[in-house]
């Protein structure tokens, strides 16, 4: 009948690590979805420092507006940023937290313009740009080492766009491997 309360909290000590997918949405520079995970690892009750990887297909936007005239397709972006989480324990199951971080932005699209004698001239772009990461999340332990964590990300970079995710995420214990 007696359960140790270690078994029902999320981790508290410094040096756990943690694996993450998530998938949802994208908004403001269009709606798209997004997939992609984290890894990161907890340097005290209060905070983490996670390494976070996204790929969002955005069709005919980009993070960077263009010249009138400009035809995009094939838009992809590559989001890879470095972010700390601000954990703010709550109950032994519910840890909401901020997001603070910056990371780079890769946007790999086509581009057509009109020509001399009003033939497409087409090519190929590769743009980085720098986004500055901000948000709050909220980490819902179902079990004492994995449960889910909804999202939402504001990243602001020459466009401004959030991203609203859900993800399940798995707390390895602190002498793995």
């Amino acid at each position: 009948m007696m359960t140790s309360a270690a078994l029902l909290a999320q981790p508290a000590d410094a040096d756990h690590g943690e694996v993450a997918a998530y998938g949802g949405g994208s908004f403001g520079a269009g709606s798209h979805p997004v997939v992609g995970g984290t890894t990161g690892l907890s340097f005290s009750k209060f905070g983490m420092v996670m390494l976070d990887g996204s790929y969002t297909p955005m069709g005919q936007d980009t993070v960077r507006s263009h010249p009138a005239g400009w035809s995009v397709q094939n838009s992809r972006l590559l989001d890879l940023n470095l972010a700390v989480h601000i954990r703010i324990p709550v109950r032994d199951r519910l840890v909401p937290y901020a997001i603070l971080g910056g990371g780079a932005l890769w946007d790999a699209y086509d581009h057509s313009v009109a020509g001399p004698q009003g033939a497409a001239v087409v090519s190929r772009n590769n743009e980085w740009n720098f986004g500055f990461h901000t948000g709050a999340g909220v980490r819902y332990y179902v079990r004492d080492n994995w449960g889910v964590r909804p999202e939402l990300r504001v990243i602001v970079s020459n466009r401004t766009f959030t991203r609203l995710s859900v993800g399940v995420f798995y707390t390895l214990p602190n002498d793995w491997p």
